[in-house]
């Protein structure tokens, strides 16, 4: 009998712990990772920056310090104390567009994640321009044009007097090819002008605990364009 109620007390003891660590777990606090990646195509050259919060809530949230660092692709990501409560993560380099790029870090408690990039780079673009100041622009991006839904294309206009002005274009889509009125740029000045492309994704992310924010950045190339 009092092996019986030996045993039954154990395994209460053990479900009550089992429960208190569980508790525990639920009491830490979340954690959010900012990341942000921009790809410059014509320079090939990567900026990437990381924060790590941690908070109940984003407007309390303090960042704190990666356990081991973080590293984008193969580069260890320059720690910066940028205000009293900012502490940022960023690297600067060089190199060819990889498309199996991610980051690598571990969370306050030791586990490790890993970020990949999920954006397919711009190939090559064509802008055919209208003759008349209302008419409608062509645009055709060999690949890496079809958007995805949490995707779009800033394209910048920038006239001879040096004023820019922009046009989004939001995803989904299902071709690389897009018509778009001048008008939607405003009054640009006729003449010689620049136009890029800027492709943009925003992916958020639940790991657990870890909420995960991604943002990445393309940019194309300038093209000579004549505005009408």
């Amino acid at each position: 009998m009092h092996k019986i109620l030996y045993c039954a007390g154990f395994v209460t003891l053990l479900v009550l712990n089992a429960c208190r660590l569980s508790e525990t777990k639920e009491a830490l606090p979340k954690q959010t990772v900012d990341l942000f990646v921009r790809y410059l195509q014509p320079e090939k050259e990567y900026k990437a920056e990381a924060i790590l919060l941690e908070g109940d809530s984003l407007p309390l949230a303090k960042s704190i310090r990666f356990s081991n660092g973080i590293r984008f692709i193969d580069k260890e990501m320059n720690e910066t104390q940028v205000t009293e409560n900012l502490l940022r993560y960023s690297t600067q380099f060089g190199g060819e567009y990889a498309p199996q790029a991610s980051f690598v870090f571990r969370d306050k408690s030791g586990k490790a994640y890993t970020i990949p990039l999920r954006m397919e780079p711009l190939g090559d673009i064509e802008v055919t321009m209208p003759s008349e100041p209302d008419g409608q622009m062509n645009l055709n991006i060999s690949s890496g044009g079809v958007l995805k839904p949490e995707e779009n294309l800033v394209l910048v206009l920038t006239d001879r007097n040096g004023q820019a002005s922009t046009v989004t274009i939001e995803g989904p889509s299902t071709s690389g090819a897009y018509t778009l009125s001048m008008v939607l740029f405003g009054n640009p000045v006729k003449g010689n002008a620049e136009l890029y492309v800027v492709k943009k994704q925003l992916h958020n992310e639940q790991k657990g605990k870890l909420t995960v924010h991604l943002v990445e950045e393309l940019y194309s190339a300038s093209l000579l364009v004549k505005v009408p």
